[in-house]
């Protein structure tokens, strides 16, 4: 062999190495393409799940604040809706004293709220228009207490011990105010279907 086919093999040897090296150079440079576009595709879709999980949450907690602002709403009108029924109620009420059915009435409150008070000294607290209503019905129950007109009242009366520690609210407001209470939720049942 000679130097020039020494020299053209060498070249030859050297280009074929050389197109080897940049065929390696190029796949290497794809792998690397593939692998990047994997991870930038990996990445991406972790990104958008994350972005969607926030707005998930997002749109979960508006629409929470939004539903509990409406049932507030909703609450507040249904207790506006209430007070009014009974104010309402308490102004038909401040005529009951006149009718015929009060006498009763009031025995019967008299009754139990010196029955809640048994085997004390109690005092009678009463209205000034109901004074005299109340020393009838205390001759005609045979009791024997004291009374004294230190209240204003559409009807009814406040028991009390002498000490004042106990006291039996059943004034017609008092009642009212206890029935609001526990037929609260029944009367709610009854006009709104709750």
């Amino acid at each position: 062999m000679t130097a020039k086919n020494l020299i053209e093999s060498m070249e030859m040897s050297a280009e074929e190495r050389s197109l080897e090296m940049i065929q390696k150079a190029h796949n290497e440079a794809d792998e690397i393409i593939k692998s990047a576009e994997a991870t930038a595709e990996t990445i991406k879709h972790s990104y958008l799940e994350n972005a969607i999980k926030l707005a998930d949450a997002e749109r979960n907690r508006q629409s929470y604040t939004v539903k509990t602002e409406a049932k507030m709403h909703v609450i507040k009108a249904k207790d506006e809706l209430l007070h009014k029924a009974f104010l309402a109620a308490k102004k038909n009420l401040i005529n009951f004293r006149d009718k015929r059915a009060y006498k009763n009435s009031y025995k019967l409150m008299v009754q139990e709220a010196v029955h809640e008070l048994e085997g004390e000294e109690v005092e009678l607290h009463v209205d000034k228009k109901d004074e005299n209503l109340c020393k009838e019905i205390l001759e005609e129950l045979n009791k024997n207490s004291e009374i004294v007109a230190d209240i204003t009242c559409a009807g009814g009366l406040n028991v009390s011990t002498k000490d004042g520690k106990v006291v039996i609210f059943n004034t017609i407001e008092s009642r009212l105010d206890k029935a609001k209470e526990l037929l609260k939720f029944e009367i709610f049942s009854i006009l709104f279907g709750d």
